[in-house]
């Protein structure tokens, strides 16, 4: 088969690595200049050394992204476990929570233990097991986060100065606004699989390795192609590219974000614009900087991760401490990744800035998932969707690793024994 596919984040890169090895000729879009996944992955200089580093940072477990991690082994890309270590604190306030790899809470020394920090501690340690017997018991996808947290009645303190935290920042990457209606049973499902002992991952080698890999031997990439236009015929699939070039495929992959990919469709169905416009993001700004007031007012207090909660408990920043996150950086000046920051670095310290999306998770992406399993199910279908929405459970990684082996099990591609198309926790 001829596959032409637009988008080269990981679902379009696994889609591609999958159907080249399987024989097929693989066509690549993108509208950067480089692979999609790799695109934000920038290159600086610091105290005369050259560094290179993945934006945002990709961290992952066994447990959350079995799909994943069996695609990295498939293609010879090595990890490395990190520094779990994750610090709390309130804006321009000392730590009050210092978290290791377990997810288990320890009170920073010199700090009196206080009401507040035993219902944050009491309420994680009942989370584990209520979970686990709420979702045995059916707990429904139509429980919003925000309905399952006050009927079991946890803690403002447990909710605001950790749960969204966390989940805001470096899990679901959203506003709480948008925590607030995520379907329940998806997030329990994911803080299960996160509370444990498995490591914490990093590529060894950052996605400029990864993209490397997933795209080996596909000699036909087209780069710098915004603006492309998709055709289905009788005959196949026609893409026109912004400059005028045609190609005829035999069945296309989109893996671009849903609110992408119905500007590429020339004549979209009702059930592909309904299915398509499911699907909503929140804006994610992500800061490189130099600039220590983003993070916990003592340096000896930095961990890896340091979640710095608005004084009014309503929105949180997560700053990444890069030379932690990347061992071998030799250099003295801190680097910073500061994500949703609530307040600007000082500008002589911005190294670069970013504005990226994520898709959340909400009764109306639920129904925009069983649409888009129906669409997938219709015996002439040519034109495919994936990408981390196009998966249940919390849009990452995984779950556009998990669309792709989807699509190539439709289009009766053999997948390595190793891969599941099944839900696997998420």
């Amino acid at each position: 088969m001829k596959i032409g596919i637009i988008g080269t984040g990981i679902a379009g890169l696994t889609a591609a690595w999958l159907f080249n090895n399987a024989g097929h000729r693989v066509t690549l879009y993108e509208k950067h200049q480089n692979l999609g996944m790799d695109a934000h992955s920038m290159t600086f200089e610091q105290d005369g050394v050259t560094l290179r580093t993945d934006v945002p940072p990709r961290i992952f477990n066994v447990n959350q992204w079995p799909n994943l991690l069996n695609l990295y082994r498939q293609v010879g890309i090595m990890f490395d476990p990190i520094d779990p270590s994750q610090s709390f604190s309130l804006l321009d306030q000392p730590n009050f929570l210092n978290v290791d790899l377990a997810y288990q809470p320890q009170i920073p020394d010199g700090l009196d233990t206080t009401k507040h920090l035993n219902q944050i501690m009491n309420d994680i340690a009942r989370l584990a097991d209520g979970a686990l017997q709420d979702l045995a018991d059916g707990l429904s996808d139509q429980t919003t986060l925000a309905e399952y947290l006050q009927f079991q009645d946890y803690s403002q303190a447990f909710i605001y100065d950790f749960l969204y935290p966390i989940l805001a920042s470096t899990v679901c990457t959203c506003s709480y606004e948008s925590l607030n209606a995520y379907p329940a049973p998806v997030i329990l499902k994911t803080l299960l699989n996160l509370f444990g002992n498995q490591p914490l991952l990093r590529t060894k080698f950052g996605t400029q390795d990864v993209v490397k890999r997933l795209s080996r031997g596909i000699d036909d990439i087209r780069y710098g192609t915004a603006g492309c236009s998709v055709y289905p015929t009788p005959a196949g699939v026609r893409v026109e590219t912004a400059q005028g070039r045609a190609e005829l495929f035999d069945h296309l992959i989109v893996a671009t974000q849903a609110n992408q990919a119905l500007d590429l469709l020339s004549n979209p169905s009702g059930d592909e614009c309904k299915m398509l416009s499911a699907f909503s993001y929140d804006d994610v700004p992500v800061i490189v900087h130099q600039d220590p007031a983003l993070m916990p007012i003592k340096k000896k207090g930095w961990a890896h991760i340091n979640l710095i909660i608005a004084p009014d408990r309503h929105a949180a920043m997560c700053g990444v401490w890069m030379n932690r996150f990347n061992p071998d950086w030799q250099i003295a000046q801190p680097i910073i990744q500061t994500i949703n920051p609530l307040s600007e670095p000082r500008p002589d310290t911005i190294i670069a800035q970013y504005e990226l999306q994520r898709p959340v998770v909400n009764e109306k992406s639920l129904a925009g998932l069983d649409l888009l399993k129906q669409l997938h199910q219709q015996t002439d279908r040519r034109i495919w969707f994936c990408g981390s929405y196009a998966a249940e459970g919390v849009p990452l990684l995984e779950s556009a690793v998990l669309s792709s082996l989807r699509v190539a099990n439709h289009l009766l591609v053999p997948l390595p024994e190793s891969f599941s198309t099944i839900e696997t926790g998420n």
